[in-house]
């Protein structure tokens, strides 16, 4: 089974196939990997890839799946639904060819969540499953072992980012959530590079979120965030290449559905989901938060943010030219009222598929529907 604390420590992602240094220090940003080498890629062909699929070094691609959040739609009282759901997807992910670097799950690994026993007072039906807080922490347990025993499936030369959502550390996560979460998945927020010009940066966005549980790690984050903004763009002057390295970030919650803007009071969309109605403002994170990030996003030129939470597919732009790329869910989809109706992309069960040219920093993204079931 893959060690999955250890892939995600001192502040980066330890892989053979992730160029790292091996001296780095936990909050140093990581230095940037030796050229690639000079060997070719596979040069098979992909239908999942189309054309991006090359023989040229310089393309790469990786995955990007979110809310695996196995127990969702049972009340967590099964989870063998979304565990399926996931094998599915490995199984795509496994037969891709050339392989992607990595493939990165965007939060929510499980839906149990170790304070839902809190929640009973507000239990309205004689269904609704109430949960002790030594049966909310079992199961918690439980899924986590069985989605890392799922996930160990998953090719062993592709890197697996595993971050951290809402159902991870809860909704106002603390030090000991995140610690909780930490000692199963390692690093709640990291970066790493995955060829010489393309930069990662995995956050903790739940802290954003909601960080009145942990102001001090959301701060600490924060200050860490625009180093390693600061560190990427920084690289473009230190090399003789006119290459500009493109930066990615990943985190579970979008930053933005629509505009970068937008508030509580400008959205009108919901999302129904069995007896509940989810507000399209709770899904990305709030204006006050998300505008000092932009603003650093803006200063540092990112190229693209991915994220899940919203369990449907969106994708928005900056005014700055920064994609906001949302990816619908391993588990149960929902559809909000508040979207446009002239979407590219199927409101379905599935995973990303993202191919870079790492000569000129561009790429582009195709979202895959999977089926409900192994065919």
């Amino acid at each position: 089974m893959r060690d999955f604390r250890q892939a995600q420590s001192g502040r980066t992602l330890v892989h053979p196939t992730i160029l790292q240094s091996q001296d780095e220090r936990r909050h140093d940003p990581p230095s940037p990997p030796p050229p690639p080498s000079n060997n070719k890629e596979d040069s098979s062909n992909d239908s999942s890839l189309s054309k991006t699929s090359s023989s040229s070094s310089s393309i790469f691609s990786f995955v990007v799946c979110a809310d695996t959040q196995i127990g969702m739609s049972s009340d967590n009282k099964e989870w063998e639904t979304e565990l399926e759901y996931s094998r599915i997807a490995i199984r795509y992910i496994n037969d891709l060819n050339p392989r992607p670097k990595f493939c990165c799950v965007c939060g929510d690994l499980c839906d149990m969540e170790s304070t839902f026993w809190q929640n009973q007072d507000n239990v309205e039906d004689d269904d609704d499953v109430v949960f002790t807080k030594e049966q909310c922490d079992q199961i918690q347990e439980q899924q986590r072992k069985d989605f890392q025993m799922t996930w160990s499936a998953l090719h062993e030369d592709i890197a697996l980012v595993c971050l951290c959502g809402n159902h991870d550390i809860g909704n106002r996560p603390t030090k000991e959530s995140i610690d909780s979460f930490q000692q199963h998945f390692g690093d709640d927020y990291f970066s790493f590079w995955s060829t010489k010009h393309s930069y990662n940066i995995v956050i903790n966005s739940t802290l954003f979120s909601n960080p009145s549980g942990a102001p001090d790690l959301y701060q600490q984050q924060f200050q860490w965030l625009e180093e390693q903004l600061r560190y990427a763009r920084s690289q473009n002057q230190t090399t003789t290449t006119t290459t500009t390295t493109s930066i990615f970030v990943f985190g579970h919650h979008p930053w933005f559905l629509y505009t970068e803007t937008e508030d509580a009071d400008s959205m009108t969309g919901v999302s129904p989901y069995k007896q509940w109605t989810f507000p399209d403002h709770y899904f990305h994170i709030p204006k006050e938060r998300r505008m000092p990030v932009m603003d650093l996003f803006r200063k540092y030129g990112v190229t693209a943010a991915f994220s899940g939470h919203f369990h449907q597919n969106m994708v928005s732009e900056s005014s700055f030219g920064m994609k906001m790329i949302v990816t619908s869910s391993l588990s149960d989809v929902m559809n909000s009222t508040g979207k446009p109706n002239d979407l590219d992309e199927l409101n379905t069960r599935g995973l990303r598929i993202v191919t870079v040219n790492d000569t000129d920093g561009s790429f582009r993204h195709k979202f895959v529907s999977l089926p409900e079931r192994a065919i």
